[in-house]
């Protein structure tokens, strides 16, 4: 009896983490795509709806394989890139990927590969990224 007890208390716990994993999922999803879209306030609702404090998880939260902040560099997304790093706070500028590059750094090697419409939409998030620094 105490084992079935035991078995349903940790089935119903093992359900609850497997619900706030897909539910973090969509929300990151929802973050990413305010993201591109430079959704200023739709970025700021879902964060805030959602309870993601990007102080404690931007380095969790990957956009594909980038990270927010590069996410917005590559789209231009000024708005949103001002949002995350108040919310993320400066390590989020000062801290290497996995590739051994910060944001600043990354979007910095872009834009000097860059093209034209490449070195326009990057520019503006750098410069931003840089002056927070």
């Amino acid at each position: 009896m105490q084992n079935r007890l035991l078995f349903s208390l940790l089935s119903v716990c093992l359900l609850g983490l497997a619900q706030a994993d897909d539910d973090f999922d969509r929300a990151v999803s929802s973050v990413c795509e305010y993201t591109k879209a430079n959704d200023r306030a739709g970025l700021r609702r879902k964060l805030d709806d959602s309870g993601i404090e990007l102080r404690r998880t931007y380095e969790d939260i990957r956009c594909g394989n980038d990270s927010l902040l590069r996410v917005a560099a590559g789209n231009g997304a000024v708005d949103a890139a001002t949002i995350i790093i108040t919310k993320a706070g400066k390590r989020a500028l000062t801290e290497p990927e996995k590739d051994g590059l910060t944001s600043v750094q990354w979007a910095q090697k872009k834009h000097d590969a860059g093209d034209a419409a490449t070195k326009g939409k990057i520019k503006p998030v750098l410069e931003l990224m840089q002056s927070k620094l």
